[in-house]
């Protein structure tokens, strides 16, 4: 049958609609809703272009010791991108190893006897860097650590690292000077293409207890590592030549190690006798920037400034050496560091001390609970006390026992780095312990932050009945001080200060030098240094032996015929003390000589200024020296921010005096003022006053520095 004759118009609809039919099929034929994409990974590089793609993938390893599926193959396995594991292969196993992430913490329980199993797989150990924001006005640099710090027990392959340490003076804290880049300075990423640096650190923050008191501190957590895909599961037991173990160290662990893909690692808690109960509790965290927690075992970056009965006052070390808009940042910046402390008779904290969770959890003083928060336990504040002026943090302690030791623990919170507790470091740091010690006596308090006598930190000569508040008593004795500086500084203006340089006095020294060392001297003889009156330390002077104790208890009659005979010991240096507070007998630390010599030296020499030197008739009870190499740590004279760098046992404070006998200054009439009458005062209390009336109807008085020495 012929078929039937189209018409142009008919023919060209007809192919035109058989085309259309054969597109339709071709594209049916080659469409489908899914696609699979496999790649063949045998490691991730941040060359591989499929990187991205499958960095966010969890991926889970079997653990071959505990599966039991059989046989598998080390050869190609597919990935399916959207797909897990639950879906293409065997559902994870509950001793399937816990995948850590990058800069994100893990918290576990650990039985005696049971291994934790954990990994950080070739995704996240070849991912992205993360920001290292900070809050600091610069970094801080440290002392290199390796992973034998953590008690390296076996194994070589994580002792040498590429990884470059900046190098540390004395191995303390010290700040770069750029301050360009906000970030702790930790060792840089090696710059091989085929390793990356991994920093892999634990925090204990429970441990079990010792079911008796006189019981040592449970052994510590070990910690198992392997990179061998023949040991996936490290752990006790396990062939050592496959894996490193590291022990941890006062409840922490920070281990420093070349990867090349998956790392293993096993967390385990040894067997126990039946003298303890219970489990440990740590934190894990892995990480490709720095370690997620720091601990400093050789540097304690803090030191006592003083204590009395129920406080005491710490200080960091300078936190730069800057003089210019770093040093003000320091200086307004809020104080980022914290503490912890225990009586040192308490246990408590024995086996955590370089845990930031530990010590949270188990001192008795603890400025931070729960990761980071204030418990308001701890005042805090910046200063830039002491002679060299540098900004440093100031921590002050109340509610302490007296006569009781305790251990001190610098810390910094993680949330310091502005990133939380999934940021780089963001577990805390936490320094060497270091040992402080309260005084018995309740006469003598702890003072500082003076308006005027803005140096002076320490304690002083006090009575809780004449002066129950001690912000009262401080500001007693910084107004006395200003009293007697004010008449200094009148006549201080008689001194053609703002001239040309060739009619100054000095070309060294000016009336502003002059002016500061006065007052330097002036708050530490004005202001005296006080401590337990039993502390048997030999530079330390007797005072007040002729009054009664604030409870109204005296000395035993042979002590008080000694106070008869050395008005040194009857009485206070400053008559004033023992009139107005009462203190009654204390011991004191003397001024340093260097500050009677820095008056000299800055003054001129119309002033009539004169210091004792060691042997002269008086000095031992006027003024001390400062200490020698045998005496490292102590204060055996008192000066603007001396502290105590090592804590001294049963320390108070460490005190020392003045004689008595006539003094005289000369000068005055000189200095301008025709004298009507001169006066020769005796000394009370080793402070002389020489009293002058003059045609300006105007008393003068004058702290005298050096005693008579005929």
């Amino acid at each position: 049958m012929p078929l039937p004759k189209l018409s142009p118009l008919q023919s060209r609809l007809a192919a035109s609609l058989m085309g259309s039919i054969m597109l339709l099929i071709l594209y049916l034929a080659f469409s489908s809703s899914h696609f699979a994409y496999a790649a063949d990974v045998n490691s991730i590089r941040p060359e591989d272009h499929n990187h991205e793609r499958l960095i966010d993938l969890t991926m889970l390893e079997p653990d071959d010791e505990d599966e039991d599926v059989g046989p598998r193959l080390d050869g190609y396995e597919a990935e399916f991108v959207g797909f897990d594991r639950s879906i293409i292969g065997r559902v994870a196993s509950a001793n399937d190893p816990t995948p850590l992430i990058n800069n994100r913490v893990v918290t576990t329980n650990i039985e005696q006897g049971h291994t934790i199993p954990f990994s950080f797989l070739n995704s996240s150990l070849w991912g992205a860097l993360s920001p290292q924001a900070s809050s600091l006005p610069s970094p801080f640099r440290f002392r290199k650590r390796n992973s034998e710090s953590a008690g390296n027990m076996g194994g070589e392959g994580f002792k040498n690292s590429d990884s470059e340490f900046l190098e540390v003076e004395d191995g303390e804290q010290v700040l770069t000077q750029d301050g360009e880049t906000n970030s702790t300075l930790w060792p840089r990423q090696s710059s091989s293409t085929s390793t990356r640096t991994l920093y892999i650190t634990v925090n204990t923050c429970t441990q079990p207890e010792a079911k008796q008191a006189n019981l040592a501190a449970p052994s510590q957590l070990e910690l198992y590592i392997s990179q061998s895909e023949k040991n996936k599961n490290p752990r006790p037991g396990q062939d050592d030549s496959l894996q490193q173990i590291y022990k941890l160290d006062g409840g922490a662990a920070m281990i420093t190690l070349n990867a090349t893909g998956d790392v293993y690692i096993g967390l385990s808690g040894s067997n126990l006798t039946e003298n303890y109960t219970g489990t440990w509790n740590a934190q894990i965290a892995a990480s490709i920037d720095a370690p997620y927690h720091y601990y400093n075992s050789d540097e304690s970056n803090l030191v006592l400034v003083d204590s009395d009965k129920g406080s005491a006052l710490l200080v960091t070390n300078d936190l730069t050496t800057d003089n210019g808009s770093l040093y003000d940042e320091w200086v307004n910046l809020i104080p980022p560091f914290t503490m912890f402390a225990s009586k040192t008779a308490n246990s408590s904290i024995a086996g955590l001390q370089y845990s930031y969770c530990g010590l949270e959890k188990k001192a008795e003083i603890a400025g931070t609970i729960n990761g980071g928060q204030s418990t308001g336990k701890i005042q805090v504040s910046m200063t830039t006390r002491g002679e060299d002026n540098y900004p440093k943090q100031q921590l002050y302690l109340d509610g302490l026992t007296p006569g009781t030791s305790y251990y001190g623990v610098l810390a910094m919170t993680g949330n310091t780095t502005a990133l939380g507790r999934e940021g780089v470091g963001a577990g805390g740091q936490v320094w060497k312990a270091m040992s402080f010690s309260t005084i018995s006596a309740d006469n003598c308090a702890l003072v500082y932050n003076l308006s005027f006598c803005d140096q002076v930190a320490w304690t002083v000569p006090s009575n809780p009945n004449t002066f129950p508040n001690t912000s009262a008593l401080a500001e007693w004795y910084d107004n006395s001080t200003y009293d007697s500086y004010k008449y200094f500084k009148k006549a201080l203006a008689q001194i053609p200060c703002n001239t040309t340089s060739s009619a100054q006095y000095s070309l060294a020294q000016n009336c502003t030098t002059c002016d500061a060392a006065y007052k330097t001297w002036l708050c530490s003889v004005t202001i005296p240094r006080c401590t337990d009156f039993y502390n048997d330390l030999p530079w330390l002077q007797e005072r007040g032996m002729g009054q009664p104790f604030p409870n109204q208890k005296t000395l035993s009659p042979e002590l008080l015929s000694q106070a008869n005979s050395s008005l040194a010991m009857n009485g206070s240096r400053n008559p004033n003390i023992d009139t107005v507070v009462q203190p009654g007998p204390y011991k004191e630390i003397l001024p340093c000589e260097d500050l009677c010599y820095g008056i000299v030296r800055a003054c001129p020499a119309i002033m009539g200024f004169a210091c004792p030197t060691p042997g002269d008739t008086g000095f031992d009870q006027s003024y001390g020296i400062r200490r020698t190499a045998n005496e490292s740590g102590q204060v055996t004279c008192n000066y603007p921010g001396a502290v105590h760098d090592q804590s001294i046992g049963s320390r108070s404070s460490i005190p020392q005096a003045m004689d008595k006998g006539w003094h005289r200054i000369g000068g005055v009439k000189e200095m301008g003022y025709d004298l009507e009458g001169t006066f020769e005062i005796p000394l009370k209390g080793g402070r002389a006053a020489f009293q002058a009336v003059g045609r300006p109807c105007m008393t003068l008085y004058f702290f005298f520095v050096s005693p008579r020495t005929t």
